[in-house]
């Protein structure tokens, strides 16, 4: 009887596979004209591990050449100069990929498909973790989903990234009013108008904490503030309006 030949484990095969595609990054022949842009991004990442940086820098390039949106390329540009110390371009770029993925969330958000646009924010806010505005849209995000505390996380987030960015502050301080938090919320308010003397919304936060704890004066001059920045707010219109009915029936009893 004849013997039918031995199939290689299947193994082997992945194992034989996964070593010609390595060998076809690991050469230090760029890739052909017609080579796919994975084929470049493999082929550059290789280099780069090999500190063949201008070859890398070059596998990049092509890369934008055909996508100047291409993230994984403006990170491995990124990556390229930061190993060559030449931080100004590596910042450069990686700022580059933060806005392309947190333009990306922005335009998932209007499309009104949250999985995506949390995906493409979360990405954003890896690439430059110490910048507001990725975990800003996040936090909305939490909230619109109905997880406030999720919310409250992303917002604090946001502040440590940036402690003087007066929007990331009055978006906790408004975040922590809602959750019933309205030490937390004051704190957060008299910081953002530290930051900005003219962040109307940090007055009327303000203004809404003092009322709701009976402190009418205090409320009212809040409110007070916030229309020498905007006269005609609406909300703090109301909101002195409603704080001097209460202290006229005082002053009346």
């Amino acid at each position: 009887m004849k013997l039918l030949p031995r199939r290689p484990a299947t193994s082997s095969i992945c194992s034989l596979a996964a070593a010609v595609l390595l060998a076809a990054c690991a050469s230090s022949d760029e890739p052909a004209a017609d080579a796919t842009s994975a084929e470049l991004l493999a082929w550059a990442d290789a280099q780069a591990d090999q500190h063949q940086l201008d070859k890398a820098t070059s596998a990049y390039r092509r890369v934008l050449q055909r996508d100047s949106l291409a993230v994984p390329a403006l990170l491995g540009l990124a990556s390229v100069y930061q190993a060559q110390e030449q931080s100004e371009p590596a910042d450069r770029y990686r700022r580059r990929a933060f806005h392309v993925r947190y333009q990306q969330g922005l335009d998932w958000i209007e499309a009104g498909a949250a999985d995506s646009a949390r995906t493409a924010l979360e990405s954003a806010s890896r690439i430059i973790p110490r910048h507001p505005l990725a975990h800003l849209r996040l936090g909305e995000l939490a909230q619109v989903a109905g997880q406030p505390d999720s919310a409250v996380a992303h917002f604090e987030k946001a502040v440590e990234a940036n402690p003087h960015y007066a929007e990331s502050l009055i978006i906790l301080g408004q975040a922590y009013a809602a959750a019933q938090r309205a030490e937390d919320a004051q704190s957060a308010f008299e910081r953002a108008i530290e930051a900005n003397i003219n962040a109307l919304d940090a007055y009327l936060g303000l203004g809404r904490i003092f009322s709701a704890s009976g402190e009418w004066a205090i409320a009212a001059a809040q409110f007070e503030k916030a229309l020498l920045i905007n006269p005609k707010s609406v909300p703090a219109l109301a909101g002195l309006d409603q704080v001097r009915s209460h202290l006229h029936g005082h002053r009346s009893g």
